[in-house]
């Protein structure tokens, strides 16, 4: 029995070990292949409506990809799927604003867990704002320039240095809207790969 409760101690004990431990948590250590799958997988589940199935691969992003501590990489997860669910099933543009709450609590968890410089209200704006554009058809050609902004805010880069990934996110979305999955695939694998040199390059 007291081998037992000792057992208990220390594997609870290790638990808030991995939980807690800090980690070099930055937005600027991801694998373009690893974030490609992860947004397709998310975006395939977005469009099946199942705000369960996102929660996985969106913790993989945070915790994976960007080194943030679990409990952290779960809430924002959360999040995140709750956000995009509320959008996917939202019946006008007003209740689709009510993404922005959840939006809003990720941008801010993101900032503190990277030391972020960009104001989360004005991300959570944008992130809503693209997609809107996403969802309409008739303002599509302004979907580019709006992924182009909201990248180079969130990765401390130009409009200009991240034109050239944004214009493969827009591809991806347009093939998504057409159910070309590979397609997008390829072109989110092209955004991710020449957003990761830009910041290579970057002193």
């Amino acid at each position: 029995m007291f081998a037992l409760k000792r057992l208990l101690v220390v594997a609870f004990a290790a638990l808030v070990v991995f939980c807690f431990w800090p980690r070099h948590s930055s937005l600027r250590i991801f694998d373009p292949q690893k974030m490609a799958d992860i947004q397709l997988q998310v975006w395939r589940e977005a469009a099946a409506k199942n705000r369960n199935g996102m929660i996985g691969p969106l913790y993989e992003l945070y915790s994976g990809q960007y080194q943030i501590p679990p409990i952290g990489s779960l809430m924002m997860a959360i999040d995140m799927s709750s956000a995009l669910t509320i959008f996917a099933t939202a019946p006008d543009a007003a209740d689709q604003e009510k993404a922005l709450v959840p939006l809003r609590t990720v941008y801010v968890n993101l900032k503190n867990s990277t030391k972020g410089t960009f104001d989360p209200d004005a991300m959570a704006r944008m992130e809503l704002a693209t997609w809107m554009l996403q969802a309409d058809h008739a303002k599509r050609a302004q979907l580019t320039t709006s992924i182009s902004e909201r990248l180079a805010i969130l990765y401390g880069l130009t409009s200009e240095q991240c034109l050239p990934a944004a214009k493969h996110f827009a591809q991806a979305r347009k093939n998504v809207n057409e159910s070309l999955w590979a397609d997008a695939g390829t072109e989110l694998l092209a955004g991710w790969s020449a957003l990761k040199e830009n910041l290579a390059a970057q002193p």
